[in-house]
């Protein structure tokens, strides 16, 4: 099977499209998409993992924690040439997980107020993982 290496730049559906087809090149023992699991929060840390919400106001937000952590645990020999640095993969995975947020949130059924709210709590979280994730992306 031919496997294509992950692009920050793909919209939502192209990535779950593309994942579904299990066509995304992933690093070696890196687990399935699960519905099921907690995706949001460093898994090495347990108790600041159970802090971080997997939805925003009752919109779940689990496959966007998915994508970015899989963008994370990417080295470089699995990024597209163009963007292999660390700090350039950094910026554009966690710009990525925002409009995967908004994304989310957008296509929901929430009112007007709460959509609001939604859209500010998900760059909230966007500034919370741009200042502690730079520990958890691969190099």
């Amino acid at each position: 099977m031919s496997y294509i290496k992950c692009n920050p730049n793909w919209p939502l559906d192209k990535f779950l499209t593309l994942l579904s087809q299990d066509k995304i090149l992933k690093p070696p023992g890196f687990p399935e998409y699960d519905a099921n699991k907690d995706w949001c929060g460093p898994a090495d840390n347990p108790k600041l993992a159970e802090m971080i919400p997997e939805k925003l106001l009752g919109v779940s937000v689990s496959v966007a924690g998915y994508r970015h952590d899989l963008h994370y645990a990417m080295g470089k020999r699995l990024r597209p040439r163009w963007c292999r640095p660390q700090y350039i993969w950094r910026l554009l995975c966690d710009q990525r997980f925002r409009a995967d947020l908004m994304t989310l949130v957008k296509r929901s059924n929430l009112n007007k107020a709460d959509m609001k709210l939604a859209k500010r709590f998900a760059k909230m979280y966007y500034w919370a993982v741009r200042l502690g994730g730079w520990k958890h992306c691969e190099r």
